[in-house]
């Protein structure tokens, strides 16, 4: 039996690069405003530090919570060869596009 490109290898490749992607977007913009927020650039005084404390805070979750979904994406690729039987690859395209 022949073997093709497997789609759901192709899709998931894609997903973690868009998901990189996203992440370092956010990471990026998270920790320009972290460095704002602690050079005294954007607020000043007692509140201030409690935003930025929570800021630290959530770009630490926010950081936790990409790492645990790009390990996610990782192993679901993992247990996906490249090529699959035709038969395989037709049953992918099916379920990725809702007609399974």
């Amino acid at each position: 039996m022949a073997e093709v490109a497997n789609p759901m290898h192709a899709a998931l490749l894609e997903l973690r690069r868009r998901v990189l992607a996203e992440m370092d977007v956010a990471e990026r913009a998270l920790a320009r405003a972290d460095q704002d927020m602690g050079g005294g650039l954007a607020w000043l005084g007692p509140e201030a530090r409690l935003w930025r404390d929570d800021l630290g805070r959530r770009r630490t979750q926010a950081r936790r919570a990409s790492d645990r979904l790009a390990t996610a994406i990782d192993e679901a690729l993992a247990g996906q060869p490249v090529r699959v039987a035709e038969s395989r690859a037709d049953g992918y395209r099916r379920q990725m596009t809702g007609r399974l």
